[in-house]
């Protein structure tokens, strides 16, 4: 014998899982308005996950079309105010471009290390968008021709976030 599984018991029944799908955890950030943004559970973790980076294709085309920038250093941020799908206040990129840097070796160090320092800053920002109940799309870009050091790299960012944060 049978038995036939309606197509008006489907969403109860995928409710019921004891885990939650992608699917699903793309539905709940969509419909999640952004006030339900915690900085509680980020103290102490200087953590910069999947759902903190900027992927989206369109999103950063957007990005470039219609976004401001602040630069310093070498280093450039461009930002946008914008609605994300995002539990977080900020989506970030990095991008080094392959005109200054042959070998893909120097632009993911770059890259490494301005996700470093971003992911150790990032808190002041966070804090700033959230008191403003704001959220922004950033990409940050290396133009300079020489390979930074770490101590470069975080004097360059710091002083590119605290420009934006004047800006906010």
């Amino acid at each position: 014998m049978e038995e036939k599984f309606s197509h008006a018991e489907e969403p109860e029944a995928e409710r019921n899982l004891p885990f939650r799908t992608k699917e699903d955890l793309s539905n709940s950030a969509k419909a999640t308005p952004f006030v339900a943004f915690n900085l509680a559970r980020l103290t102490g973790k200087n953590t910069f996950g999947s759902n903190e980076k900027l992927k989206s294709a369109k999103l950063i085309e957007q990005l470039f079309k219609e976004g401001k920038s602040v630069s310093n250093n070498g280093f450039t941020l461009v930002y946008l105010v914008t609605d994300i799908a995002s539990l977080y206040p900020a989506r970030a990129g990095f991008s080094v471009p392959k005109k200054n840097f042959k070998h893909a070796v120097e632009r993911n160090r770059v890259k490494r290390l301005m996700r470093e320092v971003y992911r150790h800053r990032k808190i002041s920002l966070y804090e700033k968008l959230a008191a403003a109940q704001k959220q922004l799309a950033i990409m940050w870009v290396y133009k300079g021709k020489q390979l930074p050091d770490y101590l470069q790299t975080e004097k360059a960012l710091g002083e590119c976030l605290a420009q934006l944060m004047k800006k906010l």
